[in-house]
């Protein structure tokens, strides 16, 4: 039986059928591992700035919260205000770091209050919200939808980045490093400088009063002796309501004791009080709205009417445990206990 011949360099439709398959099943895959190199290292490079915009946003949000406790008294009164300082916090910082709905590459936030144990507390940050009670920190939520450049062409238009980050005053504890706390009174000016030298008490405390507070409520020298040389404060949420201690009891001991705490140059918590009600002899009272940390570095003798010290940081946290006294932290230039030393990322 006679067969056509098979002119040479001509391929049958099936072989020609074969090579277009297989040509399309290797630009697929050149197309798909193009697509992995350069959409995958893009994806990387979005979510680090994103993890980046969680991290910066829940930064400030929680500076916000102890700007709450320690400047602004940590009142319900002062609550709503406050929380919209912790919106605003985060939204300008979300913003200052590419985070916007309108831009290139659409990004949302979200955000919620937490607690020392980095427990959410259900409240949603927003600009007409309220701080919750027992928050010390804010988680907040970055998503973004990057555009591919060349998984689209097999179906992968974009991608879905999604990022988290927590802070917590405290870096989620319920202590901060510091030196004991002591029953001497500060009101403030408005803001304190690190490193600066203040009058702590300076005769300004009512008829009668030095500056000198009184754990107890009793008004005796010996008591107020083993306030300073130890630790026996009590539990305390802030604000709240402490005993003054009227005189300027100038007793070796209790000299002795402040002058211990100059030589050590440690660092000491100072209740802050912003009023009095009354103001004057034994039934004197201070509303205490927080705690800052000072280095003491002189006092004046005989009479024990002017203390002075270096301004460390603020006490971060809503309240402190009784007995609290930490173990001591030597002041080298104010990085001891900075107001941002109080703050920690937890993702």
């Amino acid at each position: 039986m006679n067969s056509r011949p098979r002119l040479p360099g001509r391929a049958h439709d099936g072989e020609r059928g074969q090579i277009i398959v297989i040509f399309v099943l290797g630009l697929f895959a050149l197309v798909a591992m193009t697509g992995l190199v350069i959409d995958g290292g893009n994806a990387f490079l979005q979510r680090r700035d994103s993890q980046n915009v969680s991290d910066l946003a829940s930064m400030a949000g929680t500076t916000a919260i102890v700007d709450f406790y320690v400047k602004d008294g940590g009142t319900s009164a002062a609550a709503a205000t406050d929380g919209a300082k912790v919106y605003n916090a985060i939204t300008t910082s979300v913003a200052a770091n590419g985070c916007q709905a309108a831009g290139v590459t659409p990004c949302s936030w979200s955000a919620q209050y937490v607690d020392h144990t980095l427990t959410p507390l259900g409240t949603e940050v927003t600009a007409a919200g309220a701080i919750p009670l027992g928050a010390q920190g804010v988680v907040v939520n970055a998503s973004s939808q990057p555009r591919t450049y060349f998984l689209g062409a097999i179906g992968q238009s974009t991608w879905n980045i999604g990022t988290s980050a927590t802070a917590v005053s405290s870096s989620g504890t319920n202590s901060v490093q510091g030196g004991q706390l002591l029953p001497i009174g500060f009101n403030p000016p408005t803001n304190l400088a690190i490193g600066q030298t203040y009058n702590i008490t300076d005769g300004d405390n009512g008829p009668g009063n030095f500056g000198w507070f009184s754990w107890t409520g009793e008004n005796k020298t010996g008591v107020l002796e083993t306030s300073l040389c130890t630790s026996n404060n009590p539990a305390m949420t802030f604000p709240v309501d402490v005993h003054g201690e009227p005189g300027n009891h100038n007793s070796g001991g209790v000299r002795a004791c402040l002058q211990g705490r100059v030589d050590s140059g440690a660092t000491v918590l100072l209740p802050i009080w912003d009023s009095c009600s009354p103001c004057n002899g034994n039934n004197a009272s201070y509303h205490v709205i927080g705690l800052a940390a000072f280095v003491l570095t002189s006092f004046t003798q005989p009479a024990i009417d002017q203390i002075r010290g270096h301004f460390v940081g603020y006490y971060g946290l809503p309240s402190i445990g009784s007995d609290y006294g930490a173990p001591p932290c030597q002041y080298n230039g104010g990085t001891c206990m900075s107001t941002t030393s109080f703050i920690g990322l937890a993702r």
